[in-house]
């Protein structure tokens, strides 16, 4: 049973309250991702443009940081 997905203000502090992103991992940022209509499938997307656009959504200081490249066609 997974844990209970942050709310996006929740998310905020815990990724900015220190240099390690709050403990936040990939399942907690998938979890994020399900709950607030980023995607239903992250786990199927790239890391990068998951973890970006929860980010975004959590309106984090330092989210243009993680901003992904753009793939090659």
């Amino acid at each position: 049973m997974s844990a209970k997905p942050l709310t996006k203000e929740e998310f905020k502090v815990r990724w900015e309250g220190d240099d390690n992103g709050g403990g936040i991992n990939y399942d907690d940022i998938a979890n994020c991702a399900v709950a607030w209509g980023i995607s239903r499938t992250p786990k199927t997307r790239r890391i990068d443009v998951i973890r970006y656009q929860v980010l975004v959504a959590a309106g984090t200081v330092d989210a243009e940081e993680f901003k992904p490249e753009e793939e090659q066609a």
